[in-house]
């Protein structure tokens, strides 16, 4: 169990880093299987501005689909979670009201994502300001560890 959790955080810290780190500059792209980007564009036929990297052993396309994403995928192909910017203000209530209550004054409006893993689980990341807490959160407002 405490495997899976130190996975989950490594996975979710490089997401967010991966976002952060998001640049313009196409040549770093790298090429992809062909199964690999069939996969991906059937998952999501709309992604432009795609670009594919390698980070802590998984393929990693950045891409724009109506905001900034990333989906992970396993060196298999396999998709494993997608990552979307979204603006703290576009939140759910209970998101927002258990944040504020929790974490008063300390959020960082252009530092948030929703999360959707393979597993069907799906929650805010929250970046708090002055601090190296990403709070994983469920739309009805409940702290995930």
């Amino acid at each position: 169990m405490m495997k899976r959790k130190i996975f989950t955080f490594l996975l979710v810290l490089g997401v967010a880093w991966s976002l952060h780190s998001c640049d313009n500059n196409d040549d770093e792209s790298i090429a992809v299987p062909v199964e690999l980007q069939s996969t991906f564009s059937a998952k999501y036929p709309n992604a432009t501005n795609v670009e594919w990297e390698n980070k802590y052993g998984y393929y990693v396309a950045d891409f724009y689909d109506g905001h900034e994403a990333s989906a992970w995928f396993t060196q298999e192909g396999k998709w494993v979670l997608t990552s979307w910017e979204v603006h703290f203000n576009t939140l759910p209530d209970p998101v927002k009201n258990t944040i504020h209550a929790t974490y008063p004054g300390r959020v960082d409006d252009d530092d948030t994502e929703y999360v959707e893993e393979a597993t069907g689980a799906t929650y805010y990341l929250i970046d708090i300001e002055n601090s190296e807490i990403d709070v994983k959160i469920r739309a009805d407002g409940q702290i995930l560890d």
